[in-house]
């Protein structure tokens, strides 16, 4: 009876320690096998992935650069005469700005006895290259011994200066008693254009 029982504690004991190292076996096959695992990256890779990065970041700048070119003007180059009808057309319009910087005047007085008036004469001169200019307005202006403005009277002139042209002027103006000394001087002009529309007079 004691030796049936004896038999019996061992076989429990046997059945144990097998089953404590199945569930050892398991475990470590666990780890080995059926863990997360994590990719470790030889420095092979490592380089050829900054690699991979390098190529695709450098396919990128030559698509922009492709994109760029194919946007760029296709349009043929001018021939010279085009070149030079532009250049001309450039410099038509700068003149065309600024009158004044392009016109000169000079001038003759003269005061007439039997009228009472001064009489002023001349020639306004145009020494822009492409511009024409029109309706000149000269203003004089009489002043007293001190130098100071007693009066001024302005005169247009309706007439038209080529480029390089000259134009006389005349006219005749009443004074203020006491006057000195006079000032005679091209205030205005128009820029002349058969085309209003191409281009827009600046008056000055």
């Amino acid at each position: 009876m004691a030796a049936a029982q004896q038999n019996s504690g061992w076989s429990w004991t046997k059945i144990l320690i097998g089953s404590a190292l199945v569930l050892v076996l398991v475990g470590v096959v666990y780890k080995l096998f059926g863990g997360p695992r994590q990719d470790v990256m030889t420095p092979g890779q490592i380089e050829a992935d900054s690699l991979r990065n390098v190529l695709r970041e450098t396919q990128k700048e030559l698509n922009a650069a492709e994109q760029k070119a194919a946007k760029k003007d296709l349009t043929p180059p001018l021939t010279l005469e085009q070149q030079k009808a532009k250049l001309e057309k450039e410099l038509l319009n700068k003149e065309m700005q600024e009158p004044l910087k392009y016109l000169s005047l000079d001038y003759e007085h003269t005061y007439r006895w039997f009228a009472g008036k001064e009489e002023y004469s001349g020639q306004i001169y145009n020494e822009a290259k492409y511009a024409t200019f029109m309706n000149f307005e000269i203003r004089v202006t009489f002043l007293s011994e001190t130098k100071t403005a007693l009066d001024s009277k302005v005169y247009t002139l309706y007439k038209y200066a080529e480029p390089g042209g000259h134009i006389p002027f005349k006219f005749q103006s009443s004074s203020p008693g006491g006057y000195r000394y006079h000032r005679v001087e091209l205030i205005r002009a128009v820029p002349y254009s058969p085309s209003l529309e191409e281009y827009e007079p600046n008056e000055q």
